[in-house]
């Protein structure tokens, strides 16, 4: 099971997979994948927002990334 972290360093996680974070649009900001176009939304309140464990489990789930993605970083 992942542990909590930082929305920055879940970007810089997921830019290695071709996934962006993408403001704008709708009420909350959501990582995209362009090429599934399959998105998730996150609550955000600038990048130092703690993203909680389940939400991490959530985004390797939509986007089928391997297990341990989020491990020691």
């Amino acid at each position: 099971m992942p542990k909590n972290l930082e929305l920055r360093k879940v970007i810089k996680i997921l830019n290695k997979y071709r996934i962006t974070y993408v403001t704008g649009k709708g009420r909350h900001p959501k990582f995209y994948d362009p090429e599934t176009k399959k998105s998730y939304p996150v609550k955000s309140h600038g990048k130092k927002t703690v993203i909680l464990h389940y939400a991490l489990n959530d985004l390797i789930d939509k986007f089928g990334l391997p297990a341990d993605v989020f491990e020691n970083k």
